[in-house]
């Protein structure tokens, strides 16, 4: 009997951890005058979805979904815990006008520094390689280019 009772409180553990909803994250690139910005929504499941933005932050196009693989999705999680955890910081850097852009990642209420700076220790540059896969999975450009060069938000 007690036996029985343990295992349908196991099977109920299960039950909710299967139901627990998957995490979430946002990648955020402002894009420049001359380059679309970015929204990347990441879930701790792999899938994910982009959207470029002009640069007053409207859409530039409609969502997109993909999949990122999942050794990836849960070291990008893993290293937002690591860098929350540090307070991961990046060297101040110059931007071009035309060209310079800033990419954040925003998790359970923190923010990341902007991580096209250099990073100012691995745990930072764990969070831009993490990025950066992520942006490939998805087939995203660095800097997706407006079409006609600096013609404004099209």
């Amino acid at each position: 009997m007690q036996m029985r009772a343990t295992l349908t409180l196991l099977l109920a553990i299960v039950a909710c951890m299967a139901a627990a909803p998957a995490d979430r994250a946002v990648i955020v690139n402002s894009g420049s005058t001359n380059a679309y910005g970015y929204t990347i929504s990441v879930s701790s499941d792999g899938k994910a979805s982009v959207t470029l933005q002009n640069k007053g932050g409207a859409a530039a196009s409609a969502a997109k979904a993909f999949t990122v693989p999942a050794a990836t999705a849960a070291r990008f999680f893993r290293d937002l815990a690591a860098a929350r955890k540090a307070n991961t910081a990046t060297a101040p850097c110059m931007k071009s006008v035309s060209f310079g852009s800033s990419t954040h990642v925003t998790w359970q209420g923190w923010t990341s520094p902007d991580l096209t700076c250099p990073p100012q220790d691995n745990v930072g540059q764990a969070l831009v390689n993490d990025v950066d896969a992520i942006r490939k999975a998805g087939a995203i450009s660095e800097s997706p280019l407006r079409s006609g060069g600096s013609q404004g938000n099209r």
